[in-house]
């Protein structure tokens, strides 16, 4: 329902207190015609429902101020009924003090271009609708303003004051349309502005955090080459001094393999940002490049058992991607397998706009208090992690306009799923 979407905190914190100081304002007001009405025009009027509703309508004022000092967040619906009130309080007065001869009726535009400015169009219009409905019900229905015991619509009853009260309510129609229609248009256009400027000074930060990321890959790449070379060295010579203990045979050839999935990593990000690297991104079907993927991890993670399964039967895309997303996809798997690693279970399916690589592993799941971190540098599920395998990921997935979600299973444990466009990755190639 429309009634309980909330604004953002902020900026309902604000425009509920400024709603109240504009109330207050009023009140001060009403309270100033009133006492004008009763010691110099000596009006003729209900006072004592004049006075109880501008109090009541103080007391709402002070129930609203003590209401921002909570913690609750302030909904649209509840925007909109302060702004209701108003008017229902606005319409009880202007019944009692003269209907639409009252001058202060035009109040009511003040409460629609507030509720123009601030709530979305489907409020405004009712809003509209709700003043225009009480405006015209006080052209028939209201008590008359007497004065020194004269009816000033008695008074004022020729054909020019009628033409006078019938321009008013025109002017009040079409002033209603206008505010509604082209300040909803204009807060529209600001809030848009807004959420564009959130979202551009949210990517920039996140481009200077990858950026700091990637220079400390480099760095730490660079360091990284003599110790692998001086390993790989010293592996080579063991395997030769002790070719004949079997048991020492085997562990020494998974290190030299391990050895060498670290050294062509490293040469793979080399070759990223190589001259021709663009050249090496070659077209294949999605089917062959997850398989791909798979077989890299599989060398790597030997000891974890993982259960794969292709679920379209539909024409098998081609699709062009470079070689981060493979790592990215590497990423998700090694998430997966630490968090169980006796077993996971990895779905491919597609359709015309979508490829979409479902992991399921069978751990503990994500905590409640990093579910919405998940994604940020040096955010990690894992109690010794960095977090910057699944940074990178959300990071290069985004790169490709895709998406990443990460929500527990029914079943139990993770279950994390890859969408990617396929249209986008298409058009990756011809670019």
């Amino acid at each position: 329902m429309f009634l309980t979407k909330q604004l953002p905190l902020s900026a309902a914190r604000d425009n509920m207190g400024r709603l109240a100081l504009v109330r207050i304002i009023a009140l001060l007001g009403q309270l100033a015609g009133v006492l004008f009405a009763w010691w110099y025009l000596e009006a003729s009027l209900d006072y004592a429902v004049l006075l109880f509703v501008i109090m009541l309508m103080a007391l709402v004022t002070l129930a609203t101020l003590l209401r921002l000092r909570l913690s609750w967040p302030v909904s649209d619906g509840e925007y909109f009924l302060q702004l209701l009130l108003d008017v229902i309080a606005l319409t009880v007065l202007l019944y009692y003090s003269g209907g639409s001869t009252n001058p202060f009726i035009s109040y009511y535009l003040v409460i629609l271009t507030i509720c123009a400015a601030t709530l979305p169009w489907l409020y405004t219009w009712c809003m509209a609708a709700i003043t225009c409905i009480t405006y015209s019900g006080l052209l028939f229905y209201y008590q008359p303003l007497i004065l020194s015991g004269h009816d000033m619509a008695e008074m004022m009853h020729g054909h020019l004051f009628n033409l006078h009260i019938v321009g008013m309510w025109l002017t009040f129609l079409i002033s209603a349309l206008l505010i509604t229609y082209f300040v909803v248009k204009m807060a529209q256009a600001i809030r848009r502005q807004e959420a564009d400027l959130a979202e551009q000074r949210e990517t920039t930060l996140h481009d200077e955090q990858l950026l700091a990321v990637a220079t400390l890959a480099a760095g730490t790449a660079h360091e990284l080459g003599t110790p692998l070379s001086t390993m790989s060295v010293l592996v080579d010579e063991m395997q030769q001094d002790y070719a004949d203990n079997s048991e020492l045979k085997t562990d020494l050839q998974l290190l030299h393999s391990q050895l060498q999935v670290c050294k062509q990593s490293m040469r793979a990000m080399m070759d990223k940002f190589s001259v021709d690297a663009q050249a090496k991104n070659s077209a294949c079907p999605v089917t062959g490049y997850i398989e791909e993927q798979l077989e890299r991890w599989r060398l790597m993670r030997p000891e974890v058992r993982d259960q794969y399964q292709v679920k379209s039967t539909g024409p098998v895309p081609v699709i062009t991607v470079d070689e981060t997303m493979g790592q990215a996809i590497i990423n998700l798997l090694n998430n997966a397998a630490d968090a169980s690693p006796e077993h996971i279970e990895v779905e491919l399916s597609w359709n015309q706009q979508l490829m979409q690589l479902s992991i399921r592993d069978f751990g503990e799941g994500i905590a409640p208090e990093l579910a919405e971190k998940i994604g940020k540098p040096f955010v990690s599920t894992k109690r010794k992690g960095l977090g910057l395998g699944l940074y990178l990921s959300h990071a290069t997935v985004r790169r490709f306009n895709g998406h990443l979600t990460q929500y527990n299973h029914d079943g139990g444990g993770t279950l994390t799923e890859l969408q990617l466009p396929i249209r986008w990755m298409q058009a990756t190639e011809n670019d």
